[in-house]
């Protein structure tokens, strides 16, 4: 391939990874705002359940990165099939968190998605990743965005969970 090729894949794996962190954040702060609007109870539960996974996924990274490790040796196919149903996962969360129980499950399972991509050994900024898996990285980021426009095509945009 030529540069500019290159240069046109490299553009689209960006915007692609930041759509996939952007929409995964937004999705969390909607989940935090939501319950500040039931509590501010539950407004703090909601937050906390969001930055747990980031604090465990911190100390993963300090203590324990064979993890990352693991994850980036995942076959591509399998990579982007797992995240697309990650990404239906979310959808279906936010259409029906306000019937899950108390606890923050889908605050858990959305910050958990975000976060490991957050921890990817450079792949958020640059696309490659430390570990020669890039992409691997960018199979998981593609994936979840795919699961995520296609529950949007086939079952339509969330309502928000109520």
């Amino acid at each position: 391939m030529n540069d500019k090729t290159n240069d046109t894949i490299d553009i689209v794996r960006a915007a692609v990874m930041i759509c996939a962190l952007a929409s995964l954040a937004l999705i969390c702060g909607h989940f935090i705002l939501r319950a500040f609007g039931v509590s501010t109870s539950a407004g703090l539960r909601s937050m906390a359940g969001v930055l747990l996974p980031f604090v465990v996924g911190g100390f993963l990274v300090a203590f324990n990165r064979s993890v990352f490790e693991r994850v980036a040796r995942v076959p591509s196919m399998l990579a982007f099939t797992t995240a697309l149903a990650f990404g239906i996962v979310v959808m279906l969360l936010l259409e029906n968190a306000s019937t899950l129980a108390s606890i923050p499950v889908a605050e858990l399972v959305v910050a958990s998605g975000l976060s490991l991509f957050l921890y990817t050994p450079g792949a958020v900024m640059t696309g490659k990743s430390t570990l020669d898996h890039r992409e691997v990285w960018v199979a998981y980021y593609f994936g979840v965005v795919s699961g995520m426009l296609g529950y949007v095509v086939i079952i339509g945009f969330p309502s928000g969970g109520g």
